[in-house]
């Protein structure tokens, strides 16, 4: 990979506050999902090296960080030969989008699901708690509501897209805002 040597004053202080800022949630997040702290390591340094070299086109730091982290780590397991479904479900979860340690940010989303829920009465609930707040994929999430994979993401994605309208009528246009 072909890093560039000088980065100007602006991006050097983007480049030192994006690392302190996401370094370590960048680093256990890529560890929860390989479980070894070595490759985590290397893979976290990947992220942002390729964050470096990418710097003067990157409009929103985060967003850019967890999507390289993603593509990052998919990498890692198809270089160790993983098959297609279990790369499939490293992600499945949707923890990265919840991880930020910002009470309000949680709040918000907890009583927007909350009401989401009342209004609806629906079914799917525990099912999106399970996966949404519990962190469980949708693998262990079919396995504990008896449903099938394919079920248990239908019914997720239909469940995130009525929540994603409950928070459009709030004013947030897109999870990300709150993050």
């Amino acid at each position: 990979m072909n890093v560039r040597n000088k980065l100007s004053a602006p991006e050097t202080e983007l480049f030192i506050e994006s690392y302190d800022s996401y370094y370590s949630i960048i680093f256990s997040t890529v560890y929860s999902k390989i479980n070894n702290f070595h490759d985590a390591e290397d893979i976290s340094q990947e992220v942002f090296i390729r964050f470096h070299d990418k710097i003067g086109e990157i409009e929103n730091p985060r967003k850019w960080l967890f999507g390289c982290l993603r593509n990052a780590v998919f990498d890692h397991y198809k270089q160790k030969h993983h098959r297609d479904e279990d790369i499939d479900t490293i992600f499945d979860d949707i923890a990265l989008g919840y991880v930020n340690g910002f009470r309000d940010t949680r709040m918000i989303l907890k009583n927007t699901m909350d009401e989401l829920f009342e209004e609806t009465g629906n079914r799917d609930a525990p099912l999106f708690e399970l996966i949404a707040v519990y962190n469980y994929s949708f693998a262990e999430a079919a396995r504990h509501m008896n449903l099938n994979y394919k079920q248990a993401r239908y019914r997720y994605k239909a469940v995130a897209l009525k929540l994603s309208e409950k928070l459009r009528e709030k004013g947030i246009e897109r999870v990300e805002d709150l993050l």
